[in-house]
């Protein structure tokens, strides 16, 4: 019993430095994406040519050249939250996407629908991917809508998602899944 208290405790101090070193999104959330959208305010002229793209590297984040293709995607300077980060440089989305990359197996997002107003476009999208840690596979499939607007070049500008990133990613981790997963457990109660 001590040696899988001493293994939980060394799994949760790993987490919180795992946390700690990855960069915040800041906050608050409503007030940046409400600036976002002021400051990019997008235009029609190459939506379906941006929409091309978007689908295409999306469609495999574990692309060896996904850094190149990221950088072939967003515009410099552009708004990009995932409900886990939020960058307004292209450098730091695409090292972030590389890093994201070496961490999964495989990856998919099926584009399910696409609405259009005006210079706004809402992708209603599910995800797939494998990964693995601490020698546990984790296989995750996910719902979200992302919110985007282009440039005339049709590179996106902005990039909001709208997802349950705690259904769709914590909840497969080792220890946080668990207590998640306790949480709920006693809500239900």
């Amino acid at each position: 019993m001590n040696k899988l208290l001493i293994i939980f405790a060394l799994l949760v101090v790993l987490l919180l430095i795992w946390i700690a070193t990855r960069p915040a999104a800041p906050k608050p959330f409503a007030a940046d994406y409400q600036r976002a959208l002021d400051a990019h305010p997008g235009d029609q002229a190459a939506i379906d040519a941006g929409l091309k793209n978007f689908e295409a590297v999306y469609g495999n984040l574990t692309d060896p050249d996904i850094g190149k293709r990221v950088a072939d995607l967003y515009a410099d300077p552009m708004y990009f939250n995932d409900s886990l980060k939020t960058f307004e440089s292209r450098q730091r989305l695409i090292d972030y996407m590389k890093a994201t990359a070496d961490m999964l197996e495989d990856s998919s997002v099926e584009i399910e629908q696409v609405l259009r107003d005006g210079n706004d476009v809402f992708v209603r999208w599910r995800m797939e991917f494998s990964s693995s840690a601490l020698g546990r596979e984790i296989k995750s499939e996910s719902i979200g809508m992302t919110h985007l607007r282009f440039d005339e070049n049709g590179k996106i500008v902005l990039h909001q998602d709208f997802w349950d990133s705690a259904a769709g990613l914590y909840r497969h981790l080792p220890v946080v899944g668990y207590a998640l997963k306790k949480i709920d457990q006693n809500m239900d109660e």
